[in-house]
C-alpha cells in the first residue's frame, strides 16, 4: 500500500467540539507506570488506574475523544479459552461508566466497519455503533463485521478450530442446527430475495439480499460530484496492484454526519467487497471532499491533491508493473487533477 504524500493536511478537532463545556480530561497512571486510568481536572478518578500500560500516553493533554478504551476487561467474568466471541478490551464513557467490550480481531479490539462494531456480552456477539448504542442485542454465537450493509451472523454455539501447527485459529460451529443468515444495519434479519430486483442487490452464498443503499436527494447529489473522480478514486484503491486493469469501483454512502463526527463517508466496493485502505469524507458545510487514510481521522487530505500525490508516487514507483492502458489512463487522470488543481 502506497501511503499518501501529504501536500496540505487538515489536523481537524470540530469532531470533538462535544467536549467543550465539559470536564477535561486528562490520562494518570500509578506511580510505577505500569497502569493507567483517566482524571478529571480537579484531580478527580473518572477511571481507575488498573488498565495495563501498553502504548504512550501523554498525561498533559486533554482527551478528545467521545469514549476512552483500554485494553483489559473489566468486571465480565472469565472467558471460555475455546469461545470466539470473547473481548479483550473496556469501553467508557467520560464519566466512567462502561459501556461495552469490543470483541477480539487480529491482536487488538474489533475495528470499525461501516460505522458499527462486534462487542462482546456473555460469551455472545452483537453490534454498537459510534455513538455507544447497541444496535443489535448479543444474541449471536458469532459475527463476521459488516460488509455491504449487512453482517453474516450464527445462531448457536461455535468454537474455535485450530490449524495444524496450533497457531492460527477460525471458527465452526459446536454444536448440531447453527443457523448462519444475515442482518442489516438496524439489527433485524433480512431474508433472502425470491428474484433479483435491484443492480445494487447483494449477492451473498447463491442468493441476493435487497440493495442497502437507499438515498435522499441530498445524498444522492453528494455521490454525483465525486463522478468528476471516479476514475481517479478507482486509482486511488487499485493503481499499487500488480499488472492492474481498470476496472471502475462502487462508491457508496457508508455512515452519515452525527454529533461526533461531521462528515459523510463514502466507502468503495469491489464486487461487493468493501476496501477499507482509505475513506473518502464529504463535509457538507464546506461542500469539500477529504481523503483519511486506515482509520486516522485526525489527519484529512485535501480529495485533489491526495489523488495527485497517490497517482503520481505509483505511476513513478511502479513503472514496470502497470499495464500500458491502465497507465495512459493514469496519466489521464493524474493531468486532469492538476488541471483543476490550479
Amino acid at each position: 500500500m502506497m501511503g499518501l504524500k501529504i501536500f496540505v493536511t487538515l489536523i481537524f478537532s470540530c469532531c470533538f467540539l462535544f467536549s467543550k463545556g465539559q470536564d477535561k480530561l486528562y490520562y494518570m497512571m500509578t506511580a510505577d507506570s505500569n497502569h493507567v486510568g483517566v482524571r478529571n481536572e480537579k484531580g478527580t478518578i473518572i477511571i481507575p488506574p488498573i488498565h495495563h500500560v501498553y502504548h504512550d500516553f501523554d498525561l498533559n493533554v486533554p482527551i478528545d475523544d467521545p469514549f476512552i478504551e483500554f485494553i483489559g476487561v473489566v468486571g465480565d467474568g472469565d472467558a471460555d479459552k475455546d469461545n470466539p466471541a470473547f473481548a479483550v478490551s473496556t469501553v467508557y464513557d467520560r464519566k466512567g461508566n462502561i459501556l461495552y467490550y469490543p470483541q477480539f480481531f487480529d491482536n487488538g479490539s474489533d475495528y470499525w466497519s461501516e460505522g458499527l462494531r462486534r462487542y462482546v456480552e456473555k460469551g455472545k456477539i452483537g453490534f454498537v455503533n459510534f455513538l455507544g448504542d447497541k444496535i443489535s442485542p448479543a444474541d449471536w454465537g458469532f459475527a463476521l463485521p459488516f460488509n455491504y450493509g449487512y453482517a453474516t451472523v450464527y445462531a448457536g454455539k461455535m468454537k474455535k478450530q485450530y490449524d495444524a501447527g496450533g497457531e492460527h485459529w477460525f471458527v465452526v460451529p459446536a454444536e448440531d442446527g447453527v443457523n448462519e443468515s444475515l442482518i442489516n444495519k438496524h439489527g433485524a434479519r433480512v431474508e433472502p430475495l425470491q428474484i433479483r430486483q435491484d443492480p445494487k442487490d447483494y449477492f451473498y452464498n447463491g442468493a441476493y439480499y435487497p440493495n442497502p443503499f437507499q438515498y435522499n436527494n441530498e445524498e444522492l447529489l453528494i455521490l454525483k460530484k465525486l463522478d468528476q473522480f471516479e476514475k481517479a478514486i478507482t486509482f486511488l484503491f487499485k493503481l499499487s496492484s500488480s499488472q492492474y486493469e481498470y476496472k471502475p469501483l462502487q462508491l457508496e454512502i457508508v455512515e452519515k454526519p452525527n454529533r461526533y463526527f461531521p462528515y459523510y463517508v463514502i466507502g468503495a466496493y469491489e464486487e461487493q467487497r468493501r476496501l477499507d485502505d482509505y475513506d473518502i469524507l464529504f463535509d457538507e458545510k464546506s461542500d469539500d471532499f477529504y481523503i483519511s487514510q486506515w482509520d486516522s481521522r485526525r489527519e484529512l487530505v485535501p480529495l485533489n491533491e491526495g489523488l495527485i500525490s497517490s497517482i503520481g508516487e505509483n505511476l513513478q514507483r511502479r513503472k514496470d508493473d502497470i499495464k500500458l492502458e491502465t497507465r495512459k489512463l493514469a496519466e489521464q487522470e493524474l493531468l486532469k487533477l492538476q488541471t483543476n488543481g490550479k
